[in-house]
């Protein structure tokens, strides 16, 4: 187990700022996800871009425009998730934020000068091709630079800076949920610009991946960054020319293994050649069951839902704020504050899950986090899905179930889809096993958010709350996938991890956490910290101890 004082003792404040400071950028991603959700639903946006009902009194966007300006946003998210793979091998990481930042300035000012809904549209598809770029280069950058003890901490902090925008969008939502005038919309969406301006005053600063440096063979810069970032004990001792000795000599053995003599990246197709199809498989299906689960039910659709039934007359989105899952039952003028106080559990519940998954692993926390999902949208769908009026006591249950699906959402499959995704790929492949199960991950993303609202509202399948029989029976399946096929990767270096998925026979994922390495990426492992005390002892030998009759972790490290 990683307690916080073996993180704190791995983790420089120079790092922690580095990192986090990247971290930002997902800030983007939540502010636009919330932000949206909630605009919707604030009077002046339907003013501009909605048709006036004369009998509601009101206006309302068509249900048509509605899933399109929240879907095929995602059109933009598969954009940048495609090209910054192969960006990030060639330019680097930084120069990835650059294209981020880029993105969603020009894409927000597309957004708040528009007269039409085709604008908006067009300003949020830019804006997602940073949301794309962002989400596989930051990840990457910090798995990278981070030592092996923390590295699950640091990447999984993406998800709190991402609920953190939208706790900010939750706010400013509140804020202008009666506005009338153009104002009421405008000023929310222009409040993402302050990000990527924030980013872009310091991007300067940062510092390469020193294992992308190597990689470029710039071994002195590489050096140079980890003396800049490690503790300056390990500096004093040379462990820093030693780890990046030990990196380099893992990429020569890479290198050697699959016979092509160079330091190249490898192409697409090799993820899904060898050992590489597996890495690639739990990237990919781990990063599926995050949006498969039922999280873009309470994240993009929540307050909308909150605060209307959306009924599809003549393909018109009406509001009816009598009728709408909670809505129904007299909850809809608490619609703004129930997506606050919702949205302010998660960052607490998130910082916990970044210490859960190093104190407790990756495993336990997936499966966990996957098996109360899946009881909270049952529960959800039981209580919502009876007949006739719900007594007071069962509409304050389904409320809290939705926010107890939150919390275990944030604290598991959240942070640790970022954490496995950014850690599995070998290292001449990270960049596109990140990529690819991005792309995938829109995939999915796109699926829940253009069929959510035909599940929830009539006259489609109108399930309104028993929705969560869906989504909770998949988070049943997320349950036993992580139980069978996700290996335990917690203090592992990573190129220790390269080492276990190459292993002859095949190593089963449950006993990943309790079989020895003894190769070079045990001595990168030592070095980072995981293993400090067996540094001075080690002995270089290119083999790995299975289970049987070995010493599990705790005894190793």
């Amino acid at each position: 187990m990683t307690s916080l004082k073996t993180i704190a003792a791995a983790v420089t404040p120079k790092l922690l700022a580095i990192t986090l400071f990247l971290a930002l950028g997902n800030v983007i991603y939540g502010y636009d996800t919330a932000s949206f959700g909630g605009v919707q639903a604030i009077p002046a946006f339907g003013k501009q871009f909605g048709i006036f009902d004369p009998t509601l009194g009101q206006y309302a966007l068509p249900a048509k425009t509605s899933s399109l300006l929240t879907s095929l946003a995602f059109a933009g998210k598969l954009i940048g998730t495609i090209i910054i793979g192969p960006c990030t091998e060639r330019f680097g990481h930084k120069f990835g934020m650059l294209l981020v930042c880029i993105f969603t300035i020009i894409g927000t000012i597309i957004e708040c000068t528009s007269k039409k809904a085709a604008q908006f549209l067009v300003g949020r598809i830019i804006v997602y091709i940073g949301v794309g770029i962002v989400e596989n280069v930051v990840p990457t950058y910090q798995s990278e630079i981070v030592p092996a003890p923390a590295r699950g901490f640091v990447v999984g902090s993406l998800q709190m800076f991402l609920v953190c925008g939208a706790l900010v969008a939750s706010g400013v939502n509140r804020r202008y949920s009666e506005f009338v005038i153009s104002s009421g919309w405008i000023i929310p969406v222009a409040i993402q610009l302050v990000a990527p301006v924030l980013i872009l005053l310091g991007l300067y600063f940062i510092p390469p991946s020193p294992r992308w440096l190597l990689y470029k063979g710039r071994r002195d810069e590489a050096i140079a960054v980890l003396e800049n970032v490690r503790p300056k004990r390990d500096v004093a001792a040379g462990l820093c020319v030693e780890e990046a000795n030990a990196i380099e000599e893992s990429i020569r053995e890479e290198a050697k293994l699959r016979k092509s003599g160079t330091n190249e990246k490898l192409g697409w197709i090799d993820l899904f050649k060898g050992p590489n199809l597996r890495r690639t498989t739990i990237a990919t299906l781990v990063f599926a069951f995050q949006q498969l689960t039922g999280q873009g039910f309470s994240s993009q659709y929540g307050t909308y839902v909150f605060i209307t039934n959306i009924r599809v007359v003549c393909g018109v989105a009406y509001f009816d704020s009598n009728s709408v899952f909670y809505i129904r039952e007299g909850l809809g003028s608490m619609a703004f504050t129930y997506s606050l106080i919702n949205t302010a559990i998660s960052v607490p519940v998130c910082f916990l899950g970044m210490v859960l998954l190093e104190y407790f692993g990756r495993r336990p926390v997936l499966i966990g986090g996957a098996f109360f999902q899946s009881l909270w949208l049952y529960i959800m769908a039981g209580i919502g899905g009876q007949s006739g009026k719900l007594p007071k006591a069962n509409i304050n249950m389904m409320v809290a179930s939705v926010m107890l699906f939150n919390f275990s959402f944030s604290a598991s499959w959240a942070p640790l889809s970022y954490v496995v995704a950014s850690e599995v790929g070998t290292g001449a492949l990270r960049e596109k096993t990140m990529a690819f199960s991005s792309v995938i991950n829109v995939i999915c993303a796109f699926a829940v958010s253009f069929t959510l609202p035909y599940l929830l509202n009539p006259p489609y399948a109108n399930l309104q709350a028993k929705v969560g029989y869906i989504y909770g029976s998949i988070a049943a399946v997320a349950m036993i996938y992580a139980i069978f096929f996700v290996p335990e990767m917690r203090g592992r270096s990573l190129e220790e991890l390269d080492e276990l998925f190459e292993h002859k026979p095949s190593i089963p994922a449950w006993k990943f956490r309790s079989t020895k390495t003894t190769g070079i990426g045990a001595k990168v492992a030592a070095l980072e910290g995981s293993g400090r005390k067996n540094l001075d002892n080690f002995v270089n030998e290119s083999e790995i101890v299975p289970e049987d009759g070995m010493k599990n972790d705790e005894d190793i490290y």
